[in-house]
């Protein structure tokens, strides 16, 4: 693969690594922490790559997430980018946004 870019989110005490690789995708390893706070980050990166068909964000290293995280993560999944070693946990995280999400798009109080 060819590193073609990295760049680095952090904040105090919580660090988020992003690296950029391109061989006929664009492989973002995420490493650290992913919260409400880095996510616009993810979303800027996310905008930039829309000439490409097909991103992929490796997780394996993602140490955290929180609930937005999750959201957004969950969200990115359903808008085609694949989210590569992905913990049980997070999967499970992700899965519970997901039915939650619609169950309320298609309930409504009576």
């Amino acid at each position: 693969m060819h590193l073609r870019g990295a760049g680095m989110i952090s904040t105090r005490h919580q660090m988020l690594r992003i690296t950029r690789n391109e061989n006929g995708e664009v492989v973002f390893k995420v490493s650290g922490q992913l919260n409400a706070k880095n996510v616009a980050e993810m979303k800027a990166l996310i905008a930039a790559e829309a000439k490409v068909s097909r991103i992929v964000f490796d997780l394996q290293d993602l140490t955290s997430v929180d609930d937005e995280a999750v959201r957004f993560l969950e969200k990115c999944e359903a808008d085609a980018i694949e989210l590569k070693e992905c913990g049980a946990y997070l999967r499970e995280r992700i899965r519970r946004e997901r039915s939650e999400g619609e169950f309320g798009k298609s309930w409504s109080p009576g």
